[in-house]
């Protein structure tokens, strides 16, 4: 069956919430869909836009002129293997490139599942609606959409106010982060809470620092680069200077446990929220408790981390998928119980439309976390566990709960077309 796919750009647009960046993970990036131009084949890595012109995102080639001519610069100016290195890197620091990945198989068979677009996928389309094509691939193609993630990845600090959560998030988002380090059975007394902003794109110094890392190369080598990606973020109105949601449309949490590399290993255990998703959170309207609800999640990975809950007999996109959706299940089981932030039964129906909105249909990537409708029903499981608990003020431990969910995974990706 050939698939339409969307435009691949758009799909390394992603909202990665529940990103699981860390030991013996990527970074799982839950693609929308946006607007859809005609594929060349089933299997091309091609697209023709909307503009006429067509982009190759795993070649990073493309018939636009202006793109094209971008790219060149970046060539003369960057080792030849430079895309390579880009990808050795992602893959050291476990995040997932913007780039389109697709499977030469299908992990599960879509036409078995419902999976329609959501709340989140309009808001993306809207806020990718007034960017350029061709900054969009020079973008895309040098990892600038990247740079505010690594940035706040390797260099950020929760002292450094560069990366301080938002004023009208701050007060929530560390209650229920204390709320968490208390409420789970692990030590998160090491995990730094903090934000990613797009101002790192108008910042060269901090931009130049983080493409070096990016591409492994000295500074100088990037600095024309950094000096290229700030001129597209300045000149293009739908970029807003950085400030556009899509360079932050994540949250994640991170953890180096176990990984010998020694620069990973010196990173500190983070969870990270970026402007963009909360952003998004709000636009979608579900501002009032989403937040709150990716936190747990974010947390509920750590978790995952802490008690070796990402090794499983799954592989590929199913594999992620049982991170994910236990993440979802772990977090809206924090956010509910009694002794966690015991939302009640209207702000419940937030938490789990926060999931349901951020579900992909994503069937062949690696970073598939799950159908709109697996990821509600994982997050009303967690709600009914700490709903039907004989003992309100029993908060069970991770690894019982764990148990649990592993017996009801297989009902909550079973076919529902």
């Amino acid at each position: 069956m050939t698939k339409t796919r969307s435009l691949a750009l758009a799909t390394a647009l992603t909202l990665t919430l529940g990103v699981g960046i860390g030991a013996g993970t990527g970074a799982a990036s839950a693609a929308t869909s946006v607007a859809t131009p005609a594929a060349t084949s089933a299997t091309s890595t091609s697209f023709v836009a909307p503009n006429g012109y067509t982009y190759d995102f795993a070649n990073a080639t493309t018939n636009d002129p202006k793109a094209a001519a971008a790219l060149a610069k970046v060539r003369a100016a960057l080792p030849s293997d430079w895309r390579s290195r880009q990808a050795a890197v992602a893959k050291r620091l476990k995040v997932e490139p913007s780039s389109a990945r697709e499977a030469l198989e299908r992990a599960i068979d879509p036409t078995q599942y419902q999976c329609s677009p959501t709340a989140l996928d309009a808001y993306v389309d809207q806020i990718l609606s007034g960017i350029d094509y061709s900054n969009l691939f020079f973008l895309a193609t040098t990892g600038a959409l990247d740079v505010p993630t690594y940035d706040s990845l390797l260099f950020g600090s929760p002292t450094d106010p560069r990366y301080a959560l938002p004023a009208a998030y701050r007060n929530e988002l560390t209650s229920a982060f204390r709320k968490a380090q208390g409420f789970w059975d692990i030590d998160g007394s090491n995990i730094q809470l903090m934000a990613m902003h797009g101002d790192v794109l108008r910042d060269q110094a901090r931009l130049t620092r983080t493409l070096a890392v990016m591409y492994e190369v000295p500074e100088s080598q990037v600095a024309g680069l950094a000096q290229a990606i700030g001129e597209v973020v300045a000149s293009d109105p739908g970029l807003q200077k950085g400030a556009n949601p899509i360079f932050t449309l994540n949250a994640f949490a991170f953890s180096a446990e176990g990984d010998p590399d020694p620069v990973v290993a010196g990173v500190p255990d983070k969870l990270i929220f970026g402007d963009g998703i909360l952003a998004a959170l709000e636009a979608i309207g579900v501002g009032d408790v989403g937040p709150r609800a990716v936190l747990g999640h974010e947390y509920g990975h750590h978790v995952q981390y802490d008690k070796d809950l990402f090794n499983s007999p799954l592989t590929g996109p199913e594999a992620t998928r049982r991170t994910e959706l236990m993440a979802d299940a772990f977090g809206t089981y924090f956010v509910t119980h009694k002794r966690g932030l015991a939302l009640n039964s209207a702000r419940v129906l937030q938490a789990e439309r926060s999931f349901y909105a951020v579900g992909d249909c994503s069937f062949t990537s690696a970073g598939h976390h799950g159908t709109p409708n697996q990821r509600l029903k994982a997050s009303t499981w967690g709600f009914s566990v700490a709903d039907s608990a004989q003992k309100q003020g029993h908060i069970l431990p991770s690894l019982t709960l764990d148990a649990q969910f592993e017996a009801k995974l297989p009902e909550f990706v079973a076919p529902d077309a």
